[in-house]
């Protein structure tokens, strides 16, 4: 159904399933004077709004695509934005390892300072999502044992503080794709206004839980470029306190999800309870 909606559309064209980089369904679209990307939401996701809005933002930054227009039909809600050719930068990380891995996380760090961060939520109309640090409710997501609800809670006691800025949501290698001399960042479905922190956090976070092996080397670069841009503190406890957060947030968009599915967050909860994350301090 969705490929006839856009035959009918853009008629003479091929449209080829993408994966790498991308979520939802991601579609390239190839005609003689056009390559687009559609990515295609359900109406009733909202998180095909918050991308677009953050795209929107973003639309001059040239480290993300362009959206050229959006449709709605039969339920579904369609995105075209531009094609971006590369690599993804994951892809990249798990094929050469180390000396490439500084490089590409001296480059997430970089352009998450200078082009992301550096959007500050003052002044700013654009209607995005407004992230906060919370607690855990004592009567929410019930497969977490009450013992790892009040660790949870009291790393999280920590107030907030510095301004709101513009923020990816799932910000790493795994949503960017590299080319030569291009980085583009892609898939703003968990965008928001935010501490930075979050998005800060989240790399380190990720890269302790998937290359434990060159997470001090990774993580010291990463944040070596993005703290040459800001004068963001950054410290354990801090990265702790808000990759716990992030942690809480993807577990209440899975708390419907199969039990293997919130078994597997559980474990890391309470491995990002417990980790050492390495931060020069």
């Amino acid at each position: 159904m969705i490929h006839d909606i856009l035959l009918k559309r853009f008629p003479n064209v091929k449209i080829v399933e993408l994966t790498g980089g991308y979520t939802n369904m991601t579609l390239l679209i190839e005609g003689i004077d056009m390559k687009r990307i559609a990515k295609i939401y359900h109406v009733k996701n909202t998180d095909a709004k918050t991308e677009i809005s953050a795209l929107a933002l973003l639309s001059h930054s040239g480290v993300t695509p362009r959206v050229y227009d959006f449709f709605e039909q039969d339920e579904w809600l369609f995105v075209m934005m531009d094609y971006v050719p590369g690599v993804n930068a994951q892809m990249i990380l798990d094929q050469d390892g180390l000396d490439q891995g500084r490089r590409i996380y001296g480059q997430l760090g970089k352009y998450l300072a200078r082009e992301v961060h550096c959007i500050k939520r003052d002044n700013k109309d654009t209607e995005l999502p407004v992230i906060m640090k919370s607690a855990v409710a004592e009567d929410g997501l019930e497969f977490i044992p009450n013992g790892i609800k009040s660790m949870a809670n009291e790393i999280l006691s920590t107030p907030d503080h510095g301004e709101q800025t513009l923020i990816h949501g799932d910000y790493g290698p795994h949503n960017v794709m590299l080319g030569n001399d291009t980085l583009f960042i892609l898939d703003w479905e968990w965008a928001g206004w935010g501490n930075p922190l979050f998005d800060v956090s989240w790399v380190v976070w990720f890269v302790h839980l998937h290359y434990p092996d060159m997470a001090k080397e990774l993580s010291g670069a990463f944040l070596s470029t993005y703290t040459e841009h800001t004068n963001i503190q950054i410290t354990h406890d801090l990265i702790r306190t808000y990759a716990t957060s992030k942690v809480l947030q993807i577990m209440n968009r899975i708390k419907n999800a199969h039990p293997d599915v919130q078994k597997e967050w559980l474990r890391r909860l309470e491995w990002t309870l417990h980790t050492n994350f390495i931060v020069n301090e």
